[in-house]
């Protein structure tokens, strides 16, 4: 076996981390996944956990600074003892303790991004130099065509591909669990409802989505944790919402919803439109990263990022379920096309590439 270590920082489990147990759950033989999750000490890591009830091996890694040596030894050291053949990043902090942890225990290292934020001047600094260690890896992949084109202007060294996330199969809501899960969250029977499911972050753009909401009359559920949550409560004044936190299994949302909203400003691939195609659910998002090519061809319904009043058009026409249903058979069909044995796939040849030291794929 093959033991690959991927290495993520973060204490929920949000696009990029459920995309990391996707893989680590799919891959196939030879290679053996670890999830490596970086955390701030004594916090609790839902990655790790999560991955163990998953039956997938984990360890949990403490880092108190954004570059933390200290951290880059431990892995190290783990990858020394577990026989570590590559250790595989899947954000900045990861990328920066995984090269250096990679020099000391002479093991390549390939990463993933799964897009950019761009939410301050430091994130976008961050960002920056994280295209820039790309060079230093033995593979990238990007998560959406629009990221790739972007990172192979950054990264002229490494071999990049772009490799789509990927979900397993699930059987699409059924219209018990649609009115039980309305029950749940106190929407009305014949309310037309409309969820937003991610980090509380301005890259989500949940104050577009209440400016485009303030014309329809709608019930809205926002699932998710994250710094913005005091000030999108206040945004919100008015407005017919549900905020649910940060929910670790988001499928009643899902079920409650008529409509999946994603109006972000930047995106990668994001898991919740997957999820939401895979549950035969209407996308109304904004036409950033792989979005336009996930939802073409009706499968979802595009709109310019930032504009809350054509949002707000897009989700009145939305409106009327003869229109979703005709979307909703579409969703079905695209899902399978962003399957997980496809992802594990390719993944395992970067992989195969990254051991071999070929850079061939360019």
């Amino acid at each position: 076996m093959i033991p690959i270590l991927h290495l993520r920082q973060g204490t929920a489990l949000y696009g990029a981390d459920r995309a990391v147990l996707a893989l680590s759950a799919s891959m196939p033989r030879p290679y053996l996944p670890i999830v490596g999750a970086i955390g701030r000490p004594g916090v609790r890591d839902a990655l790790a956990e999560e991955a163990r009830r998953r039956g997938i091996s984990a360890v949990q890694f403490d880092s108190a600074s954004r570059f933390d040596l200290r951290c880059a030894r431990a892995i190290a050291r783990v990858a020394r003892e577990r026989g570590v053949r590559l250790l595989h990043a899947h954000d900045f902090k990861a990328l920066f303790v995984a090269l250096v942890a990679g020099l000391l225990a002479r093991v390549p290292v390939v990463a993933t991004f799964h897009g950019d934020t761009r939410t301050t001047a430091a994130v976008r600094v961050y960002e920056m130099v994280a295209r820039i260690l790309g060079n230093f890896t033995r593979g990238v992949a990007a998560v959406s065509r629009a990221l790739e084109r972007r990172l192979r202007r950054w990264v002229r060294i490494a071999p990049v591909a772009f490799v789509p996330n990927g979900l397993p199969q699930s059987a699409p809501v059924s219209e018990a669990e649609r009115r039980a899960a309305r029950a749940k969250f106190a929407v009305q029977p014949d309310a037309y409802c409309i969820a937003l499911i991610g980090r509380l972050a301005p890259e989500k753009g949940h104050r577009i989505l209440f400016d485009s909401a303030r014309a329809i009359d709608a019930t809205l559920l926002v699932a998710g944790d994250g710094p913005l949550r005091g000030e999108l409560r206040e945004a919100a004044q008015g407005l017919d919402v549900r905020f649910l936190g940060y929910l670790e299994e988001a499928r009643e949302v899902f079920a409650a919803a008529d409509v999946i909203a994603i109006p972000s400003l930047t995106e990668g691939l994001p898991l919740t439109a997957l999820e939401a195609l895979a549950l035969g659910r209407c996308v109304v998002a904004s036409a950033v990263g792989e979005l336009p090519e996930m939802l073409a061809d009706g499968a979802g319904v595009l709109v310019p990022p930032g504009d809350a009043a054509l949002l707000s058009d897009a989700l009145r026409g939305a409106r009327d379920q003869a229109y979703r249903a005709r979307i909703e058979e579409k969703a079905l069909e695209r899902a399978r096309r962003y399957g997980i044995a496809a992802m594990a796939g390719a993944y395992a040849s970067l992989y195969g590439r990254a051991l071999s030291g070929s850079t061939s794929s360019r």
